[in-house]
């Protein structure tokens, strides 16, 4: 709770400073990218070269998943060597059986400073979905990341993806969840079901 209110507090300093003819504009997710402060919450490269396991939980509800059931990321076994990072998204259609099906991706860090962090990245063969991903909050635990191609076109607030790292999934993630829910301001549908993430284990021996 610590690190939310830290997030918080840092990006609403940067809301009150908004003029008042921005306000309609001056959305939380908005203001990331120019709080120095939370910087520290939005190094993404830990996260993304860990060997554990990820599961994707929350995605925007406008972006179609057809059947899928479960999405799971892991490294792909290609050494990551920075900026670059090499992983593969597997996924459970429900019309396809139990065996996962597979995407390869390399993610490129962005905004490289003189150490290895970076605030945003892109993914090669994640189109679909765009290009370019700003980082909302990572930890030890979890990853939230905006998709762009997701925009509310009243208010213009973005989505979000959220994975969370295979020992944390069954955990409640309170600070994540409302970190989610205040920087991703287009509903959400919920994508991790532990049933059926455990039958495409069972199934795949994985």
């Amino acid at each position: 709770m610590k690190t939310f209110f830290g997030l918080l507090l840092a990006t609403l300093c940067g809301f009150t400073s908004c003029k008042a003819a921005e306000v309609c504009n001056c959305h939380p997710e908005g203001r990331l990218d120019f709080r120095p402060e939370v910087l520290v919450y939005r190094d993404a490269w830990d996260f993304l070269t860990s060997s554990e396991t990820v599961y994707l939980m929350y995605f925007p509800a406008t972006l179609f998943l057809g059947a899928t059931r479960c999405v799971i990321s892991k490294l792909s076994g290609t050494p990551n060597v920075f900026p670059n990072v090499y992983r593969r998204i597997l996924y459970l259609d429900a019309t396809k059986g139990p065996q996962w099906q597979s995407i390869s991706v390399t993610l490129t860090m962005q905004d490289k400073t003189a150490s290895e962090s970076s605030s945003s990245f892109s993914i090669k063969g994640f189109d679909k979905y765009g290009k370019f991903f700003p980082v909302v909050f990572v930890d030890s635990k979890c990853l939230i990341f905006r998709i762009l191609s997701n925009i509310n076109p009243i208010d213009h607030r973005t989505g979000c993806a959220w994975w969370v790292k295979e020992k944390a999934k069954d955990n409640l993630l309170l600070h994540c969840k409302l970190i989610y829910l205040l920087f991703c301001g287009t509903s959400h549908q919920t994508v991790y079901n532990k049933v059926a993430c455990d039958y495409a284990y069972k199934a795949n021996k994985e």
